[in-house]
């Protein structure tokens, strides 16, 4: 029988106008320890050479468990923007 493992699902917790901030809030929360994946809309027919400037709406997605520190945070971030 096959050990089973622990495995949190990950859950949609903020969106941003575009990569640049989702790279920003991503690379803060890895700091801290908190596991997340950025997703975005803004790959189109140019690639992912484009993505660092485009527009598009790009989510972080992370678990739910480090939702409330994710959001401190983010707030500490990008409050005075």
């Amino acid at each position: 029988m096959p050990e089973e493992k622990n495995q949190e699902k990950l859950v949609k917790w903020r969106s941003f106008p575009g990569r640049v901030y989702a790279e920003m809030v991503a690379e803060a929360l890895r700091r801290q320890g908190i596991h997340c994946i950025i997703k975005g809309e803004d790959v189109g027919i140019l690639g992912a050479a484009m993505t660092a400037n485009s527009p598009g709406k790009v989510t972080v997605y992370l678990l739910e468990k480090d939702r409330k520190r994710a959001e401190q945070i983010a707030v500490d971030m990008l409050d005075h923007i």
